[in-house]
Parts: structure tokens; sequence; C-alpha cells
């Protein structure tokens, strides 16, 4: 049987905890387009799994100590909601961070096609409701 796509999440924050790569690209589809925080100055799409490597070296090249932790996913409408805390310091001014950010991912045939990041659940959640999150 094929894991439900809240496990699917799950183990995709799995394999990110462990620093497994290749875990962690397993259930993405090929063809993902990976979305930045709205609100971000300098924010762009990335695209394949080239991009979800690059966004993940984007944000996390910028932190010393980088941690995130899944908190909670729930499945709503086909996608999954998924709320996690992130800690860590940046490394230029060695500020510690740590905060709740929010994750909206679609699927297609069983893998994610869309990774969405924004700042705070109400924002994911509104993304679902206005028909963002595609």
């Amino acid at each position: 049987m094929a894991p439900g796509n809240v496990e699917v999440v799950r183990s995709l924050f799995d394999a990110q905890w462990r620093g497994d790569e290749r875990a962690m690209l397993e259930p993405i589809s090929p063809e993902i387009v990976v979305t930045q925080f709205p609100d971000q100055l300098d924010a762009r799409a990335f695209e394949g799994h080239d991009g979800v490597r690059q966004a993940m070296r984007d944000w996390i090249g910028t932190w010393d100590d980088w941690t995130i932790e899944l908190i909670r996913a729930t499945e709503i409408d086909g996608h999954v909601l998924a709320i996690a805390v992130q800690r860590g310091r940046g490394k230029a001014s060695g500020a510690p961070i740590e905060g709740e950010v929010a994750f909206v991912f679609s699927f297609r045939d069983g893998l994610i096609v869309r990774w969405q990041m924004f700042r705070t659940e109400p924002e994911a959640l509104a993304a679902l409701s206005g028909g963002e999150a595609a």
C-alpha cells in the first residue's frame, strides 16, 4: 500500500533531518516547483530536483546550526499543510532565530509537485482557501 500524503511529508522531513538527500528527493516529482516566502524580497520559484537543492542551499546557507522540526502535518483537500519550527543562528549576525514556518505541499500521482513556503499558518491557510495552492 502506498503511503498517504501526510506520511510522504513526514518522510521528507525525516530525510532532511538525517541529511539523506536521496531519500528526501524520492517523493518529489522531477517537475516540482518550489516557491519561497511570498514577502521575501528576492523571492523566486525553483524548478526540479536541482531547484529543490538550490532552494535548500539558499535558505540553510544563511544560518549556522540550523534545524527544522515538523510539529504537525494535516491533509486539506489533497494538499498537506505542514507546520514546523526552525532554529539556528544567522551566519553574518550570529543572531538566534526560532520560529514557526508553514508549508503547503501539493501532490500529483503520489509525488510532491509544488512546495510553497509561508511565514505563518494563517498565510498558508489563506493560500489553500484562495485556490493559490496548485
